[in-house]
């Protein structure tokens, strides 16, 4: 199972800057996983490419620790982050062949995934190249479920069970025919079910954003392909408790 820090090691150093990616590699992920978008207070056809979640995370730190799409993919691209492979997550659409360019320009395309919940965005990138890994991630939202108000809590776990049962073989479908390589699976839309259909396709399934080493275990236990944590050293403590097991 690929250990997969989200924005490097955000639990330990605010994410998407050098200081959590060094943390992250400090901690022996397998994979760095990093969001693209355009700068919020930039015009969204010709903005700046900055690293960052969404347009407060970039204006929090846009006097400090913001940085751009090419400060950052060359700190990636150095050889102390040469064992390390990266998951590209695009925020929105957009930028799709600025993207493919400053990655081929570092020759990163083969350690290099690209995630987002924008099908028509690895469309697009599938008809300029086959030489890079895309991962569709599931399910397309657009809050955050893991900060929803309780008062929704009934309607978020009516979701979850509806995409349980409709995402296998939607996904099964997009591997099959090629046009993704991997499914990026909110951790409790994940089940042996999503698990068999994106393998049985040839595809690879990670999980996000996993922050408890009991979810860690019950994802490893189903055969994931890799899990996303804001804490890498989580995955050490279950580690360590699945060779005692």
């Amino acid at each position: 199972m690929k250990r997969i820090g989200h924005k490097g090691a955000h639990t330990v150093e605010h994410g998407n800057t050098v200081a959590s990616f060094n943390v992250a590699r400090e901690l022996g992920v397998d994979m760095i996983e990093f969001d693209i978008m355009r700068h919020p207070y930039e015009d969204r056809d010709r903005g700046e490419l900055v690293i960052a979640h969404d347009p407060d995370d970039a204006a929090a730190r846009a006097e400090t620790s913001l940085l751009t799409m090419e400060q950052g993919l060359d700190l990636l691209a150095s050889a102390q982050f040469s064992n390390i492979d990266l998951d590209v997550d695009m925020k929105h659409r957009g930028f799709e062949l600025q993207l493919i360019d400053a990655l081929q320009s570092r020759d990163l395309m083969d350690r290099t995934i690209i995630t987002t919940m924008h099908l028509e965005s690895l469309r697009l990138i599938r008809e300029h190249t086959k030489n890079v890994k895309l991962g569709l991630t599931i399910p397309k939202v657009s809050r955050d479920w893991l900060n929803m108000p309780r008062a929704v809590k009934p309607i978020l776990a009516a979701g979850i069970i509806e995409h349980r049962l409709r995402q296998p073989p939607r996904v099964a479908k997009l591997l099959e025919a090629g046009e993704i390589d991997a499914v990026m699976a909110f951790h409790a839309v994940v089940t042996p079910r999503l698990v068999k259909a994106v393998h049985e396709s040839g595809g690879e399934l990670y999980s996000w954003t996993v922050d408890d080493s009991e979810t860690i275990e019950r994802l490893f236990s189903m055969g994931v392909d890799g899990v996303v944590s804001n804490d890498p050293r989580l995955f050490d403590d279950v580690a360590v408790q699945t060779a005692v097991a």
